[in-house]
């Protein structure tokens, strides 16, 4: 690229061309399919992996249906893993718990589809951005090299060497002003894999508190059952174990019990708490990216508009009515012969004044 040396492209290659020989002779990675087709194939890379294709359309069609199936995927796990369904399987009562597991479960889904697009277009809008510099600075070195003797022919070209640099850097700016916006955005895509264990925390400790309780009302079943036959029959020792048992039992299940309602009570205050934060957090980050794309899109017009009217000032031509001529004396109105309507127009005019001339003159 234009940011590295020859040298250091030449040291590079020679790394990688060591690094690959080595790679071939290994006992295991060498017999590799995937190793032989790369080292082997005749054409572009890009055509058996398009995401290192030398084209950017390739590249960026790739890395949508990649990002689209992985997006799929993880809503599909989402809205399997928080449907009401399951919360219910696993021994949910709670109806604000119920409720907040759908509603929550739908959100999620919508934030891992949305956010992921978010930034995968700010990254195209950086790569715009860098692109556009690169394309002016190669711009540049035209003129420098191959143009400068030639100023007729190098002015239009340092205009839009000139336009092209000043957008691309304003693009840059406004790609981290957004990314530095999207943090709301990206907190809340991160926060949505911990609200999910958090969910799963919770149907683990339903489970356990239903395990718990179906336990507990076995020893005391049993015991209720064996007590009399065991007082009968003098087996007080064995009666006083299954007490013991039943007693330890009943302490598990108001321990489950106790701890699946800490979980309920902690989700309901930390998705309330969070929620809160979003909104006002998630209504913030829109307003400032919205007035930055405002301000960035203005800017790049004016950018364009002062390069039109340089373009247009150096080659002669009005800047209020650039449609026809009216500054370059090479330019004279008197050599563009005249349209066939224009003479039959200045044929009939010519007829109206004789015809006025001749009843004026009797």
């Amino acid at each position: 690229t234009t940011r590295q040396s020859a040298q250091f492209a030449l040291q590079r290659a020679r790394e990688l061309e060591t690094y690959l020989n080595h790679l071939r002779l290994h006992p295991l990675a060498g017999k590799s399919p995937v190793l032989k087709l790369f080292l082997t194939l005749p054409d572009h890379l890009g055509i058996a992996w398009p995401e290192v294709s030398s084209s950017i359309f390739t590249r960026l069609t790739e890395a949508g249906a990649s990002t689209a199936v992985k997006v799929a995927e993880g809503t599909s796990a989402v809205i399997s893993d928080l449907s009401t369904e399951n919360q219910i399987m696993a021994g949910e009562d709670h109806a604000e718990l119920l409720a907040l597991t759908s509603a929550e479960g739908m959100r999620i889904g919508s934030v891992l589809q949305a956010v992921p697009k978010v930034e995968s277009a700010i990254g195209i809008m950086a790569d715009h951005g860098d692109r556009m510099g690169d394309v002016a600075l190669e711009m540049q070195k035209l003129v420098n090299n191959v143009l400068c003797h030639e100023k007729q022919y190098s002015v239009p070209f340092e205009v839009l060497s000139s336009g092209l640099l000043r957008c691309g850097r304003r693009k840059t700016r406004l790609t981290v002003e957004l990314g530095a916006a999207a943090q709301a955005f990206t907190l809340q895509h991160k926060l949505c894999k911990y609200e999910r264990l958090a969910f799963a925390d919770r149907r683990s400790a339903l489970v356990r508190r239903r395990d718990a309780k179906k336990e507990a009302d076995t020893k005391a079943q049993k015991l209720v059952m064996q007590q009399h036959t065991l007082q009968s029959m003098g087996k007080f020792s064995k009666l006083d174990t299954y007490g013991r048992e039943a007693a330890m039992s009943d302490e598990i299940a108001v321990d489950a019990i106790r701890e699946a309602e800490e979980i309920g009570q902690t989700l309901l205050g930390e998705v309330g708490r969070i929620a809160k934060h979003r909104r006002s957090d998630w209504s913030m980050s829109l307003r400032v990216m919205a007035a930055n794309m405002r301000e960035a899109h203005a800017e790049s017009s004016a950018i364009w508009e002062e390069c039109k009217n340089t373009f247009l000032h150096h080659h002669g031509i009005g800047v209020a009515d650039h449609g026809h001529v009216d500054s370059d004396p090479n330019f004279a109105s008197s050599s563009i012969p005249p349209s066939p309507h224009q003479n039959m127009d200045q044929h009939d005019g010519v007829v109206n004044n004789l015809h006025h001339n001749i009843i004026h003159n009797q």
